[in-house]
């Protein structure tokens, strides 16, 4: 679909309703990934990702995704506007972190399929920008603060990724 037909649905949107967008296009990344990240992690031929089950996996990306749906809702429902709205823009930056250095870059590195490529460069990719920019003009963020999302993305990634495949393992026994 080209991207010039949904911005203009996308600019109809309240921030907070495209707010909602970032779980739920969170869960489709989810969605594409975990079905072959099992046999990904088999083939890839460095241990930069340690083997895991389908099931793990699953139950790792379900555990994320409903973690991200719970911090969406509270967020927005509960939180005071800018710092709510900074908690849910903090989980696109993360997703924007694992577009590039997971999905984008082992792709290349590997010349072979990541898990979640697809869904990242589709969809993650032109939505982050989108959503970053809208934030911006629309005065919810400043770059300083975008600058200061996008430098803690990297080790939230890390820590959740490692906290969820934990729970993964968890559900794998």
């Amino acid at each position: 679909m080209n991207i010039s037909v949904i911005i203009p649905f996308l600019n109809t949107l309240s921030f907070d309703r495209l707010l909602w967008l970032v779980p739920i296009f969170f869960a489709l990344h989810n969605l594409e990934e975990a079905p072959f990240m099992e046999g990904w992690s088999k083939r890839i031929p460095l241990k930069i990702h340690p083997t895991v089950t389908t099931r793990q996996f699953t139950a790792a990306v379900v555990f994320l995704t409903l973690a991200g749906v719970l911090l969406t809702y509270v967020a927005l429902a509960y939180v005071p506007k800018p710092t709510g709205y900074f908690l849910v823009l903090g989980i696109q930056a993360i997703l924007l972190f694992n577009a590039f250095i997971p999905h984008i870059g082992s792709t290349i590195l590997f010349r072979m399929y990541s898990p979640g490529v697809v869904t990242a460069v589709l969809i993650t990719l032109p939505f982050s920008f989108y959503l970053f920019r809208r934030a911006f003009a629309e005065n919810i963020l400043t770059v300083n603060q975008i600058w200061i999302l996008l430098g803690i993305a990297p080790f939230a990634t890390v820590a959740f990724a490692y906290l969820s495949l934990q729970i993964g393992k968890a559900f794998d026994k």
